[in-house]
């Protein structure tokens, strides 16, 4: 009734989910060792490392096409993304350059708007659950797949809704349980938590067109996944700067260097260095899941990891609070939960198959194996025919 599907290029969504853990890994460090009071200094350098990755493999991909068109040997693709080597092909794209610009511009706006109200918002709901805005990440898959059905006009196939139906319960009941055992105090009263939820689904929204956006230039504009990093890592780390001068970023840098050592600061400097390492390989990583799946695809490449974090946070941070104690039952409905939208997921994204209801039917894999059986028969029966006449 359930079988594990494997699909082609798995290499880019199994690589978002290593990158992104490791960064996540890395800030939690900093903030251990070196709390930072505004976190928007990580700002400017994720949008750094998106433009320098960016910009090393666009440079290295037109190393690499120039030296295939002078060879014989021409491929056809450059890490999976399929390439068009006749010149006399015009690819007719659907906008004007200043839409696509419009929507370039966009991207980095999205994004800077996403991770500002991240650090700066959410951090005022202290008495919160620490995991909440990671817990509710699921809304992300169904935003996407709404967003893809009523604007790019692309059909969800029933095992997605059945898949759709389970991820919007869970979050239902996750929202139910926060109201349950969130404790509302004068710290958190029942209005605010309310405003975090919106402020939580705000956040996920702006997620998702910036996933859509980018998905559109792809397929609609034609427009390399690489030359979208470089451009959202530009106006991006433009944006950021000028919001960190205007946010105080700059005088928190000040003072972290005014009260911390020699070697501190050395240690900081490194680890912020490999935050935009880790920053530039995940987004590239995030941006070619978009390009060759879909952004579900690459938000369940990061959601998968969410019953880890639940673990960590409810050991080592004091997660999962209700009347001043842990509570193993707000801790073990979370997990449960998780699991089952991260299967959920898998589901959508045909990772796992199910074997019931037909929902088996519209998937890739069955898909693609009625496609080889019917060509099977086809070739069968034209050898079969060859026989024939070959004997008359």
């Amino acid at each position: 009734m359930l079988k594990f599907a494997s699909r082609p290029n798995l290499i880019y969504p199994i690589q978002l989910l290593i990158w992104s853990f490791l960064r996540n890994v890395e800030t939690e460090l900093i903030s251990t060792f070196f709390p930072l009071n505004n976190g928007l200094i990580y700002m400017p350098l994720m949008f750094l490392g998106e433009f320098t990755f960016g910009l090393t493999i666009y440079l290295y991909q037109q190393k690499y096409l120039k030296k295939k068109y002078n060879n014989k040997n021409r491929t056809k693709n450059f890490m999976e993304i399929e390439l068009i080597e006749n010149v006399n092909i015009i690819m007719n794209r659907s906008d004007g350059y200043l839409k696509i610009i419009f929507l370039i511009l966009l991207i980095p706006f999205f994004d800077s708007m996403e991770f500002t109200l991240s650090i700066e918002l959410l951090s005022k709901f202290w008495t919160s659950s620490y995991s909440l805005e990671s817990r509710l990440r699921g809304i992300l898959i169904i935003l996407d797949a709404l967003i893809y059905y009523f604007i790019l006009k692309l059909q969800i196939f029933k095992h997605q809704f059945f898949a759709l139906i389970i991820i919007t319960i869970c979050l239902i009941i996750t929202i139910i349980t926060e109201f349950i055992f969130q404790d509302i105090n004068i710290f958190l009263s029942y209005g605010n938590f309310i405003l975090l939820i919106l402020i939580i689904f705000l956040i996920h929204f702006f997620n998702s067109f910036l996933d859509l956006i980018e998905k559109y230039l792809f397929e609609c504009d034609f427009i390399g996944p690489f030359k979208i990093l470089i451009a959202e890592g530009f106006f991006g780390l433009i944006y950021s700067i000028i919001y960190c001068i205007y946010g105080n970023a700059s005088n928190d840098i000040k003072l972290f260097f005014k009260n911390n050592s020699t070697g501190n600061i050395i240690l900081m400097i490194f680890l912020l260095f490999i935050y935009l390492i880790l920053s530039g390989g995940k987004n590239t990583f995030r941006i070619m899941t978009n390009k060759i799946y879909s952004p579900m695809t690459s938000t369940l490449a990061e959601y998968c990891l969410n019953p880890f974090y639940i673990i960590y946070y409810f050991i080592f941070q004091n997660d999962f609070i209700s009347n001043g104690n842990k509570s193993y039952a707000y801790f073990i409905i979370n997990i449960i939960l998780s699991l089952m939208i991260s299967l959920s997921g898998f589901v959508y994204n045909e990772f796992l198959v199910l074997f019931f209801c037909g929902l088996e039917r519209e998937t890739y894999c069955q898909v693609s194996k009625r496609a080889s059986e019917k060509i099977e028969m086809y070739s069968f029966s034209v050898d079969e025919e060859s026989d024939i006449n070959s004997v008359l």
